[in-house]
């Protein structure tokens, strides 16, 4: 194995999609007045606090709904089950509504709810960082339900289930 010097995107990209990792859908209410509901993918997520319940996740500075995120107070994140890949393909979309033709509900703070995922969690988002193209995001952890259902998983590129990649 030869050691890269000069790090591309698409070489940092390749090395990256070998660290697997699930699927989420963060879900929110737009910053504009409309309260309109706004979603997007992310799997840069992590816990970052237990005795705070505290995660982070990323948002990208050119996504259309970046400042919806940027000002946001609180957000909804959903890991997804292992059966819903549709719901990848219709949050990844860009410049559409998202939620057309979705039944869903909204919790009391008006962010939207999505049904049969693995686990979902309402925030409130607590700090924001700028750092060059991506925005990090810091929420505390209001709610948390645990549904117990196998996670979708994300790597080499590839939507992933469990018994895909062998893990039992």
């Amino acid at each position: 194995m030869e050691i890269q010097k000069g790090v591309t995107k698409e070489l940092f990209r390749s090395a990256m999609s070998s660290w697997a990792t699930g699927i989420s859908v963060i879900t929110g209410k737009s910053a504009d007045g409309l309260a309109k509901p706004i979603g997007i993918v992310c799997n840069s997520l992590a816990s970052i606090s237990l005795e705070e319940k505290l995660i982070l996740w990323s948002v990208d500075k050119s996504s259309g709904s970046y400042q919806h995120w940027a000002s946001a107070k609180s957000f909804n994140v959903h890991f997804l089950a292992e059966d819903q890949k549709d719901l990848v393909a219709r949050f990844a979309k860009k410049g559409v509504d998202k939620f057309e033709g979705l039944e869903f509900e909204t919790t009391e703070l008006g962010n939207p709810i999505l049904t049969g995922v693995s686990v979902r969690m309402e925030c409130s988002t607590t700090q924001t960082f700028d750092t060059y193209d991506h925005m990090l995001i810091i929420g505390k952890v209001l709610t948390l339900e645990n549904y117990g259902k196998a996670p979708l998983l994300f790597l080499h590129s590839s939507l992933r289930t469990i018994q895909e990649i062998g893990i039992e």
